[in-house]
């Protein structure tokens, strides 16, 4: 039996994220600035709560000074090409002519956050190592705060997400896609975006004169105007409701209750009448259109995620014994500076890049599932298919961490200590093992019910929605 189709991507694990207030990444970075068309140079922070801000200088952090900027990082795409950057911009200013987005780069090494309704930034590395570790750690900020309510896992966050689904089912869009990536206000907005944003362009397009790169800036600004309006009304909304919520539910149950097992018994006879008016066109569907392609995705739904299971066991069984070898000529260190910094490593997104990037393959692998399925949410997969590799991470490396301690409190040489690690490594193994089989199976059912049920609604609509 698959699981029950919900409006997010499936249910992602409990990640525990860094402390908000540390800097997981700075530096000094060249930045495009559309204005006045110019790079110029900018020193970057990216904080524990993955809000990445922008100052003139080192100096002016130092000195205390508010930063010239800050976004968050949800709903960001991480690109790294100007050709990328060229072509998430095609669907977004259609109806502009294309060309160059920026002119004469300080360097090579380029990469790229785009959004389609904030700002976007283009930056420039002195070296291929600086851009590769900023890359990382953007990456992590951006899956992180993007699957912020899948991560939640509560019913609340559960019931958001489907009615936000079925709002959009009304309106004939089928499956979740991108859509349903960061907090409320942001999908909020980014549905309210979906519905406007035809609108604009055909009322406000027209309208804007100029150069066609001018006018693309113009237009670009626009929308991003626009959407910082809505996302200010929306929160505000969204923050009045929050206080009124626990008295809004009071009130309901008081008028469920008295009549709570009779609505249970109706809603099950409807259900059972439903599923009689629309079983026999629903299985139809499955066998001529869905189960020929089941084997086919599923594969492609494993292979990627099972290279990167590996890859996560492959890294903590380096580091683990990198730890052993150095119990044999410093067992302190072990102790004292070791076992938490092994704890950390899911938190090191260069470490963890090799491991991340094998969910990236999925972009290319399910590209055609688009076309013939109309599935449009390959971000939110590769997303939690790399929070999966890293709650994997997490839990091989606290459990070592407290086994490990037990069994060290016992050792009494150096010896005695590296044996002591080396059984509780296979013994972690084992466990992640076990775990990681019966995740990757979970994940494969999920994301296929992501992938077919849009589908099936939408062939079953003309018969069967009203």
């Amino acid at each position: 039996p698959l699981p029950r189709f919900s409006g997010s991507s499936p249910r992602c694990p409990q990640l525990r994220g860094p402390p908000a207030a540390a800097v997981l990444r700075d530096g000094l970075l060249s930045q495009y600035d559309a204005d006045s068309r110019s790079w110029q140079e900018s020193y970057l922070v990216l904080l524990g709560d993955l809000t990445l801000q922008w100052f003139e200088s080192e100096e002016a952090l130092r000195k205390g000074y508010e930063p010239k900027g800050s976004t968050a990082l949800s709903g960001y795409l991480l690109l790294s090409s100007a050709s990328e950057y060229a072509e998430s911009l095609l669907d977004l200013c259609r109806g502009l002519a294309g060309g160059s987005p920026f002119t004469d780069p300080p360097g090579e090494f380029l990469f790229f956050l785009y959004h389609p309704f904030r700002r976007h930034f283009c930056f420039c590395a002195d070296s291929a190592a600086s851009r590769q570790i900023w890359r990382a750690a953007l990456g992590d900020g951006i899956r992180y705060r993007g699957t912020e309510l899948q991560r939640r896992g509560s019913l609340e966050a559960e019931a958001f997400l489907e009615a936000v689904r079925f709002y959009r089912q009304e309106r004939g869009h089928y499956g979740a896609g991108d859509h349903l990536l960061g907090p409320e206000p942001e999908i909020l907005g980014n549905v309210l975006m979906e519905d406007l944003v035809p609108v604009l362009r055909s009322q406000v397009l027209p309208r804007i004169s100029g150069s066609e790169r001018r006018r693309q800036q113009l237009w670009l600004q626009f929308l991003q105007e626009v959407y910082t309006l809505i996302l200010r009304e929306i929160s505000g909304e969204f923050e009045a409701f929050q206080r009124e919520k626990e008295k809004l539910r009071a009130e309901l149950e008081k008028k469920i209750r008295p009549d709570l097992d009779q609505m249970l018994t109706l809603k099950e006879q409807i259900a059972s009448e439903l599923r009689a008016a629309v079983q026999g066109a629903a299985e139809s569907c499955c066998r001529r259109d869905v189960e020929p392609h089941l084997a086919g995705v599923t594969e492609e739904l494993l292979r990627p995620l099972d290279a990167g299971v590996q890859a996560v066991r492959s890294l903590f069984a380096q580091r683990v014994d990198e730890m052993i070898g150095l119990a044999r000529s410093s067992p302190g260190a072990v102790l004292q500076k070791e076992l938490p910094a092994l704890e950390r490593t899911s938190w090191q997104p260069v470490a963890m890049q090799p491991c991340y990037e094998e969910a990236e393959v999925y972009r290319e692998s399910l590209r055609g599932l688009e076309g013939r399925f109309g599935f449009r949410g390959v971000t939110g997969l590769v997303l939690g298919a790399q929070n999966l590799m890293q709650q994997l991470m997490q839990d091989a490396t606290h459990t070592f961490q407290q086994l490990s301690r037990q069994r060290l409190a016992q050792a009494t040489g150096r010896r005695q200590l590296a044996r002591a690690l080396a059984k509780v490594k296979e013994r972690v193994l084992k466990k992640f093992d076990y775990d990681s089989g019966s995740v990757r199976q979970r994940f494969a059912r999920e994301w296929l019910v992501q992938i077919f049920l849009p589908f099936l609604l939408k062939r079953l609509e003309s018969g069967c929605k009203l």
